[in-house]
């Protein structure tokens, strides 16, 4: 999504997710752009920020998961450039941003934990103001547990009908980045806030937010051999082709004569009145071939 002097966008293996339902709201006090994405579970994932113009103050940017703050970065006044932020870190140990498995519980004491209020949006939050030294935090170095604690226990079923996901965050692993020497101090311009609502894409598509993909059923190629007749027998129109035409004719005319005389014999007799009931002769057949000579 871009907003102004600013763009930003979630991504997964280094892929830009798709956005839907885009929607940009002002206000005296910030620039608002909120848009839903599909969330994966079990993939890590990154927030990627641009900065498109050059700016006369300093930038600061915070990203929030599920309401968690990440650490900030600042930018010096004319910095243009794209930032990735892909874990949480305190400036000791980091852990990657996972999309998981929101499990849920019908515990009624788990009702009122605010903690979950926020769970299904990733937050990045741009603000313009004064690019100035940090001054130097007394007793940091003398901090002795560096492990991050964060809220991942269950959330209360009827908190959370349309999130399916939550964010957790992997395994620590050492942090190395230098702390920042230097910070933003606000001024009294709006900030800018890119808010991405996430859940599985089938719920997307059943809220009509994201289309669904159409199956390109597969092309399943064709047997053309049930065309083929099968002859049980020979086929009795057409001629052997171990008899000649001739003969066969003169085969078929004998046949023909045989069914005539057939006939002839089942007729009932005829008697003659006036020659007192004589039985009437066969009539004789006369054979016609039909060859050439």
């Amino acid at each position: 999504m871009t907003l102004g002097d600013f763009s930003a966008c979630i991504f997964i293996d280094d892929q830009e997710l798709p956005e839907y339902d885009v929607v940009v709201s002002s206000t005296p006090t910030e620039n608002r752009i909120t848009c839903w994405i599909a969330s994966a579970e079990g993939k890590k994932f990154g927030v990627r920020t641009k900065v498109l113009a050059k700016q006369t103050s300093g930038i600061i940017t915070t990203v929030f998961v599920d309401g968690i703050r990440c650490r900030s970065h600042v930018g010096p006044p004319g910095y243009v450039g794209t930032s990735d932020r892909t874990t949480l870190s305190n400036g000791f140990v980091r852990r990657d941003f996972v999309f998981s498995k929101l499990e849920l519980t019908d515990d009624d004491s788990m009702l009122d934990d605010r903690t979950s209020s926020d769970i299904g949006q990733i937050v990045m939050e741009i603000a313009l103001g004064k690019y100035t030294m940090k001054g130097q935090v007394v007793g940091s170095q003398n901090v002795i547990d560096h492990t991050l604690r964060v809220p991942e226990g269950k959330v209360h079923e009827r908190s959370k009908k349309a999130c399916s996901h939550r964010v957790t965050f992997g395994e620590e692993a050492p942090d190395h980045e230098p702390a920042a020497a230097f910070t933003v101090i606000r001024d009294n311009s709006p900030k800018t806030v890119f808010v991405f609502k996430y859940t599985r894409l089938d719920i997307l598509q059943a809220m009509g937010v994201a289309p669904y993909t159409p199956i390109t059923a597969e092309t399943e190629t064709e047997d053309h051999n049930d065309e083929n007749e099968v002859m049980d027998g020979p086929n009795e129109s057409s001629p052997s082709d171990d008899v000649k035409p001739l003969a066969r004719i003169r085969e078929l005319e004998m046949e023909l004569q045989r069914l005539r005389a057939q006939v002839e014999d089942r007729k009932p007799s005829l008697v003659k009145l006036e020659h007192g009931g004589s039985r009437r002769k066969h009539a004789v057949m006369e054979i016609i071939d039909l060859t050439d000579d």
